[in-house]
């Protein structure tokens, strides 16, 4: 077997080499032992022998496939080449393993002691692939050159699909370069010289690293330019297809220099300069934090354009800042001015408005001279007013989605705005909430309890449910109850009351106050007091009036009775008796039941 490996021609190793060359997909590259290598740590000698003829069989097959497969794709049709294509590639990463492990078997060479031969085939192989991989590079590159020379002539519509194009052969490149390198590695682990290689492979990487830079800032150009022109015309179909390739465009050469900047900065050469143009056209500063050139850049960019932008824009933007201010301060002097004139009209005119309405007139149009004021300031700055208020309009549409429940209670407040049930002051019941009615929005009533809480209420809760106004009217009526004893002289204690509320000076006259007797109680005679007072004077008269009525009754000798209720307690000698006699019988069955007695009995 031994023997079989090593009486391969050269011309063979050089074909396979020609042929993984020919095929496109990214190189294999492995940190740690690959499979092979640790199945051959401790093999016999025969047994590597017999596996690297097992993987030269293998790669012979693979050149037979995939020489009939290209073949095959001279002449088929354009579906047909993309199925051989992808079956071609299959076959490319097959290949590469094999190769790779044949590496594998040179290198563990040493360890079984196997011929020297086999170790020195294997290195032959790695190094006629290097002028092979140099070749292939700048005839890919060449490629790309031409379909982009074709640009200017392709039609619009149709430079998409070129720009496809350009990507798939810019992804075969960039993987031909990570090739290059793992075989640039692979080679100094066979102990191969590989100082020329590197001096190649570094000078290729500047080169293309050179280029892309200047394609990255040409198609940032274009983009700017075409999108430009696209804002002015933004039916043109021609400029939207150009737009578009363009980003394409960019998007192959970002990829296609983070490449080769990973790889340069493997091989430890300089990328600062262009990773820093890279960050600024993906905007992915996470991939420049760890790079002290690229942040020194961007930090120097950012205070040069910083400062250049103050130069040259600064006392501009102070002045129109200075416009901006005395706008707005001018606007919320008007803003109060027209406050006052709205409010005194409002006043003056005949037309009745409740307090809640009057103040949301007032304050609308406050507010809306604000808005004014902000909106010319906002225009002073350069800032479009369309654009501004046709978001302030979707914005308001996406937020009535939103906040339906808000809505709702808008609507109620606008119901309780035209119906009127309540004024700012009034003493309300609303929302199962007892208070004085304190402020008013669209959407909420502010509610202060009579112990000093406030309390807001949403205006749905208020417009569905009972609301009850205590002091919506001009005149109340105090409801009071007096009791007097069985004992007393109705008619007396009734000329008594009648004469209080005749001299209180608060109980109006009309309507007439009304004493009656009302109810009979179980302790006391009650009569009901109802005189009228003036709202305001509710709880004075309430007060007053109980105070009057019980210093009267004291003087004219009424009395005002509590609840009171007799307890009789009655003994029967009967009960008590009977008693007696159930605790004899019990005694006498106890005796009966003497266990001496039972004995006899049966005896």
């Amino acid at each position: 077997m031994i023997h079989r490996f090593e009486s391969r021609t050269t011309a063979k190793v050089i074909l396979m080499t020609m042929l993984m060359l020919a095929l496109t997909g990214p190189a294999l590259g492995q940190d740690e032992k690959s499979e092979t290598e640790v199945a051959l740590e401790n093999a016999p000698p025969e047994q590597v022998g017999e596996r690297a003829a097992q993987l030269l069989d293998e790669l012979d097959s693979i050149i037979a496939e995939s020489k009939a497969y290209k073949e095959r794709l001279l002449a088929a049709s354009t579906e047909d080449s993309l199925v051989l294509q992808l079956q071609l590639a299959v076959r490319q990463d097959r290949f590469m393993d094999t190769l790779h492990q044949l590496a594998d078997i040179a290198l563990e060479a040493e360890n079984v002691e196997v011929s020297d031969q086999l170790h020195n085939r294997a290195k032959m192989v790695f190094t006629q692939v290097s002028p092979v991989i140099w070749q292939l590079i700048a005839e890919l590159r060449s490629q790309i050159d031409d379909l982009r020379s074709k640009r200017p002539e392709t039609a619009p519509a149709d430079q998409s699909a070129l720009e496809d194009k350009i990507l798939r052969l810019a992804t075969r490149l960039d993987s031909f370069y990570q090739f290059g390198l793992e075989h640039i590695q692979k080679l100094e682990s066979l102990g191969q010289e590989s100082a020329a290689d590197r001096v190649i492979f570094y000078d290729l990487l500047s080169t293309r690293a050179d280029k892309l830079s200047g394609r990255l800032d040409l198609a940032v150009l274009r983009i700017s330019e075409f999108s430009g022109r696209l804002k002015e015309t933004p039916d043109d179909a021609d400029l939207t297809a150009l737009l578009l390739s363009n980003r394409k465009n960019l998007n192959t050469n970002t990829i296609s220099q983070t490449v080769v900047l990973d790889l340069m900065e493997t091989c430890e050469l300089t990328t600062g300069p262009y990773r820093t143009q890279l960050v600024l056209i993906t905007q992915d500063l996470a991939s420049g934090l760890l790079d002290a050139h690229v942040m020194a850049t961007l930090i120097k960019r950012s205070w040069t354009g910083t400062t250049s932008w103050l130069v040259d824009n600064g006392p501009g933007m102070l002045v129109k800042l200075l416009l901006f201010l005395a706008i707005i301060f001018i606007g919320r002097f008007l803003a109060r001015l027209v406050r006052k004139a709205v409010d005194k009209s409002l006043y003056r005119t005949n037309v009745s408005l409740s307090q809640l309405l009057h103040r949301m007139v007032v304050n609308a149009a406050h507010n809306t001279v604000v808005a004014l004021a902000l909106l010319i300031g906002l225009s002073q700055l350069g800032i479009s007013l369309g654009p501004l208020l046709a978001g302030f309009g979707v914005i308001g549409f996406i937020l009535g989605f939103a906040m339906q429940d808000s809505l709702s209670n808008l609507a109620a407040g606008m119901m309780i705005l035209v119906n009127r049930p309540y004024d700012v002051e009034d003493l309300v019941e609303i929302g199962g909430v007892f208070g004085k009615v304190e402020q008013m929005s669209m959407v909420s009533t502010s509610i202060l309890t009579l112990d000093n809480q406030k309390l807001v209420v949403p205006n749905s809760m208020i417009w569905g449910s009972v609301i009850k106004n205590v002091t919506d009217q001009r005149v109340r009526r105090v409801d009071m109850v007096f009791g007097i004893s069985y004992s007393d002289d109705i008619p007396n204690a009734e000329r008594v009351l009648n004469e209080i509320l005749a001299g209180h000076e608060q109980v109006l006259e009309d309507p007439e106050p009304m004493v009656r007797v009302h109810a009979l109680g179980e302790s006391s005679v009650d009569f009901v007091v109802r005189p009228w007072v003036k709202t305001p004077d509710y709880w004075e008269v309430h007060w007053a009036i109980t105070k009057l009525v019980k210093m009267r009754f004291d003087e004219e000798g009424i009395s005002i009775p509590f609840p009171q209720r007799d307890v009789h307690l009655y003994e029967t000698k009967l009960a008590h008796h009977s008693e007696i006699e159930d605790e004899k019988s019990s005694s006498s069955k106890a005796v009966a039941q003497d266990p001496d007695e039972i004995a006899g009995d049966e005896g």
